[in-house]
């Protein structure tokens, strides 16, 4: 599905979430920036991004990618009762768990999906390009 490169870029992808994650968690309240959108949201949005990143760079560690993430939630939400400003929320710990939940679902779909309709490769690319040509019966286009 996805080259070394590919998925190595997804997974320093991840690794950079997981820290940013962090320090905007344990910022002191008057240095955060807002979006404007909900908090639950935002918790949402960020855990569903960053589970992405982990389950596409490491698709053999699903359980223990949506796990950890799961936990690393609720030990940053916990955390912020030490930082100055903040506070912990079971709602927004929620948020962020059900955002792993979704990326867990969808990167669950994405994998049944293509053991359904199988890869795509550039032979396979090609040829759906030759069936329209066959069917007008002009094969001089694709013929070697």
């Amino acid at each position: 599905m996805l080259t070394g490169f590919g998925r190595s870029s997804l997974r320093v992808c991840g690794w950079f979430c997981i820290f940013l994650l962090a320090y905007l968690s344990l910022i002191p309240g008057d240095l955060q920036v807002r979006t404007g959108a909900p908090t639950q949201l935002e918790h949402f949005i960020a855990y569903f991004g960053t589970t992405m990143f982990f389950m596409l760079g490491y698709p053999r560690k699903r359980v223990l990618v949506s796990v950890s993430l799961m936990a690393y939630a609720c030990i940053l939400e916990l955390c912020q009762i030490i930082s100055p400003g903040r506070f912990a929320s079971v709602v927004d710990a929620t948020a962020s768990i059900l955002g792993v939940g979704a990326a867990v679902a969808l990167s669950i779909l994405i994998t049944i999906s293509l053991l359904v309709s199988g890869p795509s490769f550039p032979g396979e690319r090609q040829d759906l390009t030759k069936r329209p040509l066959e069917e007008l019966g002009d094969r001089s286009q694709w013929l070697n």
